[in-house]
């Protein structure tokens, strides 16, 4: 607390200096990104094509000095834990460097309606290919939706999806959050995070806690999890042999590629992402605002101060918004009225809104809607040169163009 940054110092704007991407705009594209179809994908995209059937693509060795169960038994843990939906291969991408602004938005719909009015928008969230991430909550909480775009510009965000469904008479109001940090996703610190770049967070409560609530996954499940995720390089990550035997593609080279797209440019985080609602767990979400005279860098420091606690799940830090952070955590593991008083503990903050979530729609294009066997199923879309805001859009529930 002993530095200001104050305007007209030495210390002015000082603070981001601390971080890898200094804070700016949404939307930047710098030198030296790479597309998502380029060779350095290519151990991601072989492994992400063939893990439901060929375990294998995982280090295997590695995974075994870590927990001491034999390959075998590894292989037939991850095809359990796949086939029951509880994980998913995914990566999480740097979308700011790539051109992209990472806009999450809440809506809250409006009180007493109906059972079915209320099916019909969880069903237009979970299908409209345009929205990335999505999270809805159970009835009776302060918000109903969190969701997020990958987005070129805040227009096409605005015309594209928010206006198709915001002048429904069921929609009391939504409230746009572009991501200013992307400190925490899916319990791996990410690119936006002060230190420790993509370790795997479970607090130790949570590890305890998580064993005698459930009984499909046991402790072996979570290390094997737990070793993937927090591999020290992402060479450990995939065997490249195996990853050379299915492609055709040289290992060595796929390898190469793959450490310096992910721990040199830090624009690529792969990971083993953990499916919550396949156990019966509810996320709690705690949206947070601040008072509007809390400097940003005190706004930064609070988020780093929070993040220490691994008990959080996601944690994301706003800007230009009415909202300031989002947090989430697990209602039946986790002392969830210690994080509360925690929060509150803040002089800066002056609103919690709180939600939970039984149900997680998408997440980064991902869909997790297993009923409909559209399980992983996923669509990257792309704004590239459009303009939606000279297209004519239907609200579904209204009979006037908007």
């Amino acid at each position: 607390m002993s530095k200001k940054y104050l305007i007209g110092t030495e210390e002015q704007q000082a603070y981001m200096k601390d971080y890898n991407w200094n804070l700016k705009g949404y939307s930047y594209f710098e030198p030296g990104v790479v597309s998502t179809d380029h060779k350095f994908y290519s151990a991601f995209n072989v492994a992400k094509s063939f893990y439901q059937v060929y375990p294998e693509v995982f280090n295997l060795k590695y995974i075994n000095e870590k927990t001491g169960l034999s390959t075998d038994e590894i292989k037939a843990r991850i095809k359990k834990m796949y086939e029951k939906h509880e994980i998913m291969l995914v990566k999480n991408s740097c979308v700011g460097v790539l051109g992209f602004g990472l806009y999450y938005w809440i809506v809250k719909l409006k009180d007493n309606i109906s059972s079915e009015d209320r099916q019909r928008i969880v069903d237009w969230m979970q299908n409209n290919d345009q929205i990335c991430t999505g999270y809805v909550m159970d009835e009776n909480s302060d918000f109903d939706f969190f969701n997020g775009n990958h987005m070129r510009t805040l227009d096409n965000l605005i015309c594209g999806v928010l206006d198709k469904f915001r002048f429904d008479p069921c929609v009391d109001y939504v409230h746009i959050c572009p991501v200013r940090r992307l400190v925490r996703e899916s319990h791996v610190n990410q690119f936006d995070s002060l230190k420790d770049y993509r370790k795997y967070f479970w607090s130790e409560e949570q590890k305890k806690n998580i064993l005698t609530f459930q009984n499909e996954m046991d402790a072996y499940d979570f290390a094997i999890i737990d070793a993937i995720n927090n591999v020290e390089t992402v060479a450990d990550m995939f065997d490249y042999d195996v990853l050379a035997q299915l492609s055709g593609l040289n290992a060595q080279e796929m390898k190469e590629d793959f450490v310096y797209l992910v721990e040199q440019t830090k624009t690529v985080i792969p990971m083993v992402y953990f499916n919550y609602r396949a156990v019966g767990l509810k996320m709690h979400f705690f949206l947070v605002t601040m008072f509007d005279n809390t400097p940003t860098w005190r706004r930064e420091q609070i988020c780093d101060e929070l993040a220490e606690m691994s008990e959080f799940e996601n944690i994301f830090e706003f800007g230009d918004a009415h909202h300031h952070l989002i947090l989430s955590a697990y209602e039946e593991i986790t002392d969830i009225q210690r994080i509360k008083e925690k929060l509150l503990s803040y002089a800066e903050i002056g609103e919690i809104m709180e939600a939970t979530s039984s149900r997680q729609l998408r997440r980064w294009t991902c869909r997790l809607d297993a009923e409909n066997d559209l399980w992983e199923e996923c669509i990257f879309t792309d704004d590239l040169l459009q303009d939606r805001a000279r297209d004519k859009v239907l609200c579904s529930n209204c009979k006037e163009e908007k």
